[in-house]
């Protein structure tokens, strides 16, 4: 049991793409009945949207209809992640079946995966710092409570999650440098970029986010992100870490 374990971690720094990960993965949780496994950004992730799917098992036909569902986007599963345990610890998907304040639509979810044999599964909270979080779920047919495996799912679950979070930031921050190559040789339209618009680049190189900024500006969020949305059409650019990088390299914020 422990071999599979000592085997994926010293193979698992290797993966160098999200399918070869998952591939690993698959090969080590095979070995513990654990058939469906889903990776979610929370939120904080800064190469990726709130409740967004890192990895997966993407051939098991529960999670093809988990997704296709959408059920991530309210599942009680993750839902209550950053709920239920404050301290980070793991949760059986049963704790969650006799909640009060569950959705009909969370209780839907439940209902399918039982349809499916999915009696119980496993989620680990994943706590990476105040401004960011995520989760793990993994489940089998055959998947029972044990505090020997449960151990054994924690330490695959976060060394999954910090690979799989390294080969996203590391392909993120190569896309932005390739495109701050390309635009190098392009000549953005600053004449056109308001003062609130310089503003909001300002505060947003100050690391600050849009609601930050709606409330800096006395204004709405929707307001902020359609300036940000404006200022990346003049300066021919589609994402806020080039727009800011832009900016700074054509002195419009110092």
């Amino acid at each position: 049991m422990f071999e599979i374990v000592k085997a994926f971690l010293e193979d698992v720094p290797l993966a160098d793409s999200i399918p070869a990960l998952e591939k690993l993965l698959k090969t080590a949780l095979d070995q513990h009945d654990i058939q469906h496994f889903i990776c979610t950004n929370m939120y904080g992730l800064k190469c990726m949207p709130d409740r967004h799917l890192i990895f997966g098992s993407w051939g098991s036909d529960w999670v093809s209809h988990y997704i296709s569902n959408g059920y991530y986007a309210e599942d009680a599963v993750s839902f209550f992640s950053n709920g239920l345990e404050h301290d980070g610890r793991p949760y059986y998907w049963s704790q969650l079946i006799a909640e009060k304040n569950l959705t009909k639509t969370q209780y839907n979810i439940f209902a399918d995966a039982w349809d499916a044999d999915l009696r119980e599964g496993i989620v680990f909270p994943i706590n990476i710092s105040n401004t960011e979080f995520a989760m793990v779920s993994l489940g089998g047919l055959n998947f029972k409570k044990s505090s020997v495996l449960q151990g054994i799912l924690h330490t695959i679950a976060i060394q999954a999650h910090r690979q799989a979070r390294n080969i996203l930031l590391r392909d993120h921050y190569n896309q932005i440098t390739q495109k701050e190559v390309i635009d190098a040789f392009s000549t953005p339209d600053i004449s056109r970029i308001t003062s609130t618009e310089k503003t909001i680049i300002s505060l947003l190189a100050e690391d600050k986010r849009a609601r930050d900024i709606a409330i800096i500006q006395n204004s709405s969020v929707s307001t902020v992100r359609k300036h940000l949305s404006s200022a990346k059409l003049k300066l021919g650019v589609d994402n806020t870490e080039a727009l800011v990088a832009t900016a700074i390299r054509q002195k419009l914020i110092h």
